[in-house]
């Protein structure tokens, strides 16, 4: 089956503060960046919305030779949200043969090349902001994700048909792989989809998601890339928090090889500031992610997020970072109480030691010792 028209979207996200102060951007670019904002032509817009729009940039067109004949116009643009998330959208038209679309998706999957480029243009987007970034951080982390869009089929058909006749090509497109798949890989690609109306369609798997829709797709498009800067983020903070506690076993390892009186001082007092400290940091920025985007009952928008947020396993990332902050309040606790032991054991010595004085004191005219 041939795609008469569709586009190709490519997703570099990545982490770069803890903070973003978007009212300052326009200064520094010159010009008023975008307000992203949702609106749905085929529903109300009323349950889904940003709590702080991100703003966004269009930063021209480029031009990309991935080998294998593939050759690339891309229009690229970035995106800003204060929680300190920078998102680069690289998108393409597309007309042509399943196949050829497979090969696409193939070059640019996971492409070494566009990553290089993609981080350089973040270098010089942040030697330019360095100034509204609140406690920058560094990029090593990033997620990548590609939405194939189908707006018109040479031969147009509903969207179950659609599938059924074209269950393998859809799931190599996806996959970015020509071989032959299993018929259970298959299976476990296209689980993941959902429709609004006969003709359209979303398939959202763990990399990729492939959109059958004859309308403009922009806010399908929105919910999407946000969960994938969600699941970045939680990647992001899951990483600090494990860092941290390593840091914090190996303090507590050299704190333990010193005397017992001197744990009653304060040998843990920088240890405490800084896991209270991160794990505040974390909560905070966690708790501004959750928050930005505004989800409220079960239209369309949410189950297309519920099934982004299944595919990128959100619910997992989020336990882990949840049973590192409960790691994180234990240690503060026991770290605490064993200050708090100690200094009581510090207590009742110097206790002894004044009762010991005073009768010593008290005994030596006694014993005739003046």
């Amino acid at each position: 089956m041939d795609v008469k028209q569709g586009w190709v979207y490519l997703y570099y996200v990545f982490d770069i503060a803890n903070e973003i102060r978007l009212e300052k951007l326009e200064k520094v670019f010159g010009k008023r960046p975008v307000e992203s904002q949702f609106t749905y032509k085929r529903i109300t817009p009323n349950h889904v919305s940003y709590s702080q729009p991100p703003l966004s940039i269009k930063l021209g067109t480029r031009q990309k030779d991935l080998g294998d004949g593939v050759k690339l116009n891309f229009r690229i643009s970035a995106k800003f949200y204060d929680f300190g998330a920078v998102s680069f959208k690289l998108s393409f038209p597309f007309s042509g043969t399943f196949a050829e679309l497979t090969k696409i998706s193939a070059r640019i999957n996971g492409n070494s090349d566009l990553e290089k480029d993609i981080r350089h243009e973040l270098e010089r987007i942040k030697a330019e902001i360095q100034d509204v970034l609140v406690g920058p951080a560094p990029n090593t982390l990033y997620e990548d994700y590609i939405v194939f869009h189908i707006q018109t089929l040479e031969k147009p058909a509903p969207a179950l048909d659609f599938v059924t006749q074209n269950a393998n090509a859809l799931a190599k497109i996806i996959r970015s792989d020509s071989g032959e798949l299993s018929d259970s890989l298959v299976k476990e690609t296209l689980r993941n989809s959902l429709s609004y109306y006969v003709d359209d369609l979303v398939i959202l798997d763990w990399s990729a998601a492939l959109i059958l829709d004859p309308f403009e797709i922009t806010d399908t498009l929105e919910i999407i890339e946000f969960a994938t800067i969600e699941a970045l983020e939680l990647r992001v903070y899951d990483s600090v928090l494990e860092s941290e506690l390593e840091k914090t076993y190996a303090s507590i390892d050299k704190v333990n090889s010193q005397p017992w009186f001197i744990l009653a001082i304060e040998p843990f007092s920088p240890v405490l500031m800084r896991l209270e400290a991160t794990r505040m940091d974390v909560v905070e920025i966690i708790d501004k992610v959750e928050n930005t985007l505004k989800l409220v009952g079960d239209p369309y928008p949410v189950r297309v997020y519920r099934s982004a947020a299944e595919s990128f396993r959100i619910k997992e990332w989020k336990s882990n970072v949840k049973d590192k902050l409960d790691t994180m309040e234990e240690f503060y606790d026991t770290l605490v109480g064993r200050i708090q032991t100690n200094r009581l054991l510090l207590l009742e010595f110097f206790m002894l030691l004044i009762f010991l004085v005073e009768f010593v004191l008290l005994l030596l005219p006694v014993l005739g010792v003046k």
